[in-house]
């Protein structure tokens, strides 16, 4: 198993390595997870820095552009449109 150091400096599997369908979406299906343990973790230090400003709404917003990017994957995997 080849891995690949991301955008967002995670190490990921590399999905596009892997000999087979099946092994691929394995690949994806755990990168996935390791995405969506960081996604958590940016989304608790993000409401540490919210509480510090409760009067700046623009952390309001990022949270809508955030919901709305999950809404459309969530969508996707089920596949119907958002």
């Amino acid at each position: 198993m080849k891995t690949i150091v991301s955008a967002t400096g995670l190490n990921l599997i590399d999905a596009n390595a892997e000999r087979s369908a099946a092994a691929a979406y394995k690949a994806r299906q755990a990168n996935i997870s390791i995405l969506m343990a960081a996604l958590i973790d940016g989304l608790d230090a993000h409401a540490k820095r919210a509480a510090a400003e409760p009067r700046d709404y623009g952390y309001a917003g990022d949270l809508s552009t955030a919901q709305r990017r999950l809404e459309e994957m969530v969508a996707s995997l089920a596949g119907v449109e958002a």
